[in-house]
């Protein structure tokens, strides 16, 4: 694994000191995969926005594709996932205008949110490069294989109560610094965090933060969404594990003073619920 040290999980990176710069500017990359990229002809965001050797991971809208890819052949070769956009449609714009938000749109949210995570010292993937053009625009992370979701761990019938109760208090521990570090996912499902096997303690890091921002103060209406989010998707655990999970969250015992909180999140939770029903997600 091309694990980059420098740019690990520490608190404090600094982001100008990682990146180089090619193809006129528009394209980013990580300087410990630099020569990597160069042997694999990957020097500019054609090359990467026309690769052709993956393996699709995931389509899930007609304009965004993520692939596997393989580089500097081998079993002990890179491995990484290409998350490439096509060119945003007006309607797109269109939406976040009538709904009075900003749009976020393209690989550039990701690459900004990846790098903020690792400046406050939130596990999440490693960055290797991000470009854009008038074609589009992509962002490549290094794999965490092997992994496992949260939400298929969670649900496996076997699961260890000891090992249920750490990855819940894990969980709670890791929203708390982000909201601390403010920041927000605003995908904040079980099935967006990875929980890294054969390592130690098995580390869970934070994928999917196409949609994550850095906010100066942070809003009680995104830290409602994300903790709803973690609710409606831990549907299985119990009420004890749900009240350690605010107990480390919250840092305390929750008391009267955070009813207010938890009726906010329950009723969002219960809004995601019934728009995945109707649009059966």
């Amino acid at each position: 694994m091309w694990r980059v040290a420098s740019a690990g999980h520490e608190t404090g990176v600094v982001i100008g000191s990682q990146i180089v710069t090619w193809d006129g500017g528009r394209l980013a990359v990580n300087r410990v995969f630099a020569e990597l990229l160069k042997d694999a002809g990957l020097t500019t965001v054609a090359a990467f926005l026309e690769f052709a050797g993956g393996e699709l991971a995931k389509q899930a809208v007609v304009d965004r594709r993520t692939d596997r890819i393989r580089l500097d052949g081998g079993d002990d070769g890179f491995v990484g996932f290409l998350k490439r956009h096509r060119r945003p449609r007006f309607s797109e714009y269109l939406k976040a205008w009538l709904r009075l938000t900003r749009p976020l749109l393209g690989a550039r949210v990701e690459w900004d949110a990846i790098w903020q995570f690792h400046e406050a010292g939130l596990p999440t993937m490693t960055p290797v490069a991000f470009g854009e053009s008038a074609a589009g625009s992509f962002v490549l992370t290094e794999s965490l294989e092997p992994g496992q979701k949260l939400s298929a761990m969670v649900a496996e019938p076997g699961l260890e109560v000891s090992r249920r109760r750490r990855l819940v208090r894990e969980v709670a521990g890791l929203a708390r610094r982000m909201h601390e570090a403010g920041l927000h996912h605003q995908d904040f499902y079980l099935g967006h965090l990875l929980c890294q096997v054969n390592e130690p303690h098995e580390p869970i890091f934070v994928l999917d933060l196409g949609r994550a921002r850095r906010r100066s103060r942070l809003g009680r209406r995104w830290i409602i969404k994300d903790l709803a989010q973690l609710h409606y998707s831990s549907r299985n655990l119990t009420a004890a594990d749900r009240l350690r999970f605010l107990n480390e969250y919250l840092g305390r015992r929750p008391g009267a003073a955070d009813q207010q909180l938890m009726g906010r999140v329950v009723r969002k939770s219960r809004a995601i619920a019934r728009h995945s029903l109707k649009h059966r997600l």
